[in-house]
């Protein structure tokens, strides 16, 4: 076999593979809703994470863990799982602290 032919096998069997592997362009764990994140953005300021732990004590009466935070310009979000059967919930906040909105993303009648 010629080197153009051993180069043709080649970029034929890494295009084959190429398409094996599946993007879902989630960061969250299997089973979490979409747009989840388990991963902390350090541009989240500690204002906007302490405005959201107040609006989730506010609504919630269980344990509550942070999981995960995006920054945004217009608004961050602050990602929590709730007491020991781990419900996600969401919330956004101004970079500032101001008007935090909290959001439960799990479904409701599921098992």
């Amino acid at each position: 076999m010629n080197n153009l032919a051993l180069a043709t096998l080649g970029l034929t069997a890494m295009l084959a593979l190429a398409g094996c592997v599946e993007e879902t362009g989630s960061m969250a764990p299997a089973g979490a809703p979409e747009g989840f994140r388990t991963t902390f953005d350090a541009s989240v300021s500690d204002a906007a994470v302490s405005a959201c732990q107040r609006a989730m004590a506010a609504e919630i009466g269980a344990p509550v863990q942070i999981v995960g935070s995006e920054f945004s310009q217009a608004n961050s979000a602050v990602f929590f799982r709730v007491a020991s059967n781990g419900a996600p919930w969401r919330c956004l906040v101004s970079n500032d602290g101001r008007g935090p909105e909290v959001m439960f993303m799990g479904s409701e009648g599921s098992a």
